[in-house]
């Protein structure tokens, strides 16, 4: 007891510092056994507890081990982005053997952006330049199509046109080559193969709409059905000349008088497919200040990221005379999986059954490549692939130059192009007569190539049957019209063409008619085109605008500064 005493007495001063000496906690439970009195004891002095030492898990103890944690993880994140930015550095420039065996980066793309139409008529107020308000009016809602009253002012429509014409203009479409036609003379290709393409409805006989609806032969004439019944009665295809051809006289039918007899017959300018001249003009850095507030006037129009629409084509300007005109057409075509755009080829090093025109925008007949596993022939309309014919072939008779030098030189009848999303068509004047541009099967309940031909009324002939189309828009200076050449694929990026998207240009029947076109360029393939942006970006770090493919640029006339 003497010891229990002790300790007793040594509290609080003494235990303090005896427990700071040799640290020891008795648990309570023997803390109490030990300090209260047993029944019987005749001790009646009070006994006070055992003090508690300070726990493992003190306050200040809590505290200290904080302050060493945060210091720990912060080295260590600091080491992380120490050898992570160190690495970045080394290989900003890893050169091309590292480049060719480093596998790309997975890049990914934001939706592309689409206006509501909500409703034909329906008008919504944009702010697209500082000093004022512009309306978009909703044309019709297939295809999605708006019209912007004063887009443009008259003073930039004039600048325009006088850019143009100093650049100067050049035919829009180009007559085949002899080149052309002999390579589709010497084609080899079964015309059984080719009369069941050529059969929609599978009843074993050609009908005059069904060679119209999915051809447009010849040496790049727009044909008609008078055409066609000519043609069949100068090389005997049709002896009892009903206008239907059987299996049987297709396959008596010799193509090689065909092609001799087109060439017999050189195309007046009024029977092609399009009468215009047109030019480009360069709207990248550099680029007259107002053809760059232009191209910004229509991004912020489109909502879409600015890569997209800086990286896209540049403005194409057109004039159409008098007695011009531009038969319907899409400026896109379907989406192949087997084919690679032109302008993101060079950057996807990717391995593809064949390289096609991407808008699919043919300035004459032809072919669009013939690659190692199949052809791809255009039978169809200059603007669009309708009709495609395989067969095993180990030449290529597309033209292995760029997009731009093909356009720039206007040697080229098969100009690979860019996806076009988006199409915005700016009128520079106000036309005397015709030249409006139809949308023949807007806002159809619904749509049949092969209703656009009824009783030998073509309605996308806008030389002859511009009236009959569903809606026409007149031109009138600075105003714009833009429409979607894609329906939505459901996860915000490109779909299927959409085919209400037909349209062409009207007959002049007087004076001029002068317009612009932009044409927003998306490749169907979301990671391509993210390694598009990536590549031009890079190239853009690491040499500025002159290091970029010259398809990329239209160096023409960057440099003038004119003033009106």
């Amino acid at each position: 007891m003497a010891a229990a005493a002790a300790a007793t007495d040594l509290c609080p001063e003494a235990a303090v510092a005896d427990e700071a000496a040799n640290p020891h906690w008795v648990p309570p439970e023997h803390s109490l056994a030990g300090a209260t009195t047993r029944p019987g004891d005749d001790q009646d002095a009070p006994v006070r507890p055992l003090c508690k030492p300070r726990g493992i898990c003190s306050r200040a103890y809590f505290l200290v081990l904080m302050v060493f944690v945060h210091l720990y993880l912060g080295n260590v994140l600091a080491l992380l982005l120490f050898v992570h930015y160190s690495n970045g550095d080394e290989s900003t420039d890893p050169g091309p053997q590292r480049r060719a065996q480093s596998p790309r980066p997975k890049s990914t793309l934001g939706p592309l952006t689409r206006l509501e139409g909500i409703k034909v008529g329906y008008e919504r107020k944009v702010q697209l330049v500082t000093d004022r308000d512009h309306f978009i009016r909703t044309l019709s809602l297939k295809p999605l199509l708006f019209e912007i009253p004063g887009f443009l002012s008259d003073e930039e429509c004039r600048l325009i046109i006088h850019l143009a014409q100093m650049k100067g203009l050049q035919r829009s479409q180009i007559l085949p080559t002899e080149e052309y036609e002999e390579a589709m003379s010497s084609m080899q290709v079964s015309q059984l193969d080719l009369f069941r393409l050529l059969d929609q409805n599978h009843d074993g006989r050609l009908q005059l709409r069904e060679v119209l609806a999915q051809t447009r032969l010849g040496n790049g004439r727009w044909m008609t059905p008078e055409n066609i019944q000519e043609m069949y009665s100068a090389i005997k295809a049709d002896p009892d000349g009903d206008g239907v051809l059987s299996l049987q006289e297709f396959s008596n039918m010799d193509l090689r008088d065909f092609h001799k007899y087109m060439r017999s017959h050189k195309a007046e300018s009024s029977e092609l497919v399009r009468n215009s001249h047109h030019t480009w003009l360069y709207q990248g850095e550099g680029a007259h200040h107002v053809m760059r507030a232009i191209r910004q006037r229509v991004l912020r129009l489109t909502r879409l990221s600015p890569e997209i629409v800086e990286l896209s084509e540049p403005l194409q300007v057109v004039r159409y005379g008098e007695g011009g005109h531009y038969h319907a057409h899409v400026d896109s075509g379907p989406v192949y999986p087997e084919t690679i755009c032109s302008h993101t080829k060079l950057v996807a090093n990717e391995s593809v059954p064949f390289e096609t025109s991407c808008r699919q925008v043919l300035p004459t007949w032809g072919l669009a490549s013939i690659p190692k596993s199949g052809i791809l022939i255009t039978l169809a309309q200059p603007d669009t692939m309708d009709l495609t014919l395989r067969m095993e072939s180990g030449r290529h008779l597309a033209p292995q130059v760029s997009p731009w030098e093909c356009l720039q030189l206007g040697t080229c009848s098969e100009a690979p192009l860019p996806y076009s999303y988006m199409t915005v068509l700016f009128y520079l004047n106000n036309v005397t007569g015709g030249g409006e541009t139809v949308f023949p099967v807007a806002d159809n309940r619904t749509y049949d190539e092969m209703s656009l031909i009824q009783d030998d009324v073509d309605l996308r002939d806008t030389r002859r049957h511009c009236d009959k189309g569903n809606l026409r828009v007149k031109p009138r200076q600075g105003t714009a019209v833009f429409w979607y050449n894609y329906l939505p694929d459901g996860q915000g990026w490109v779909g299927d063409v959409d085919d209400y998207s037909l349209h062409g240009g009207c007959l002049v029947t007087r004076g001029t008619k002068w317009i612009a076109n932009n044409w927003i360029n998306v490749d169907p393939s979301r990671a391509r085109q993210a390694l598009f942006q990536q590549e031009m970006a890079r190239l853009a770090r690491e040499g500025g605008a002159n290091s970029q493919p010259e398809w990329a640029l239209d160096r023409a006339y960057s440099d003038a500064r004119v003033e009106l």
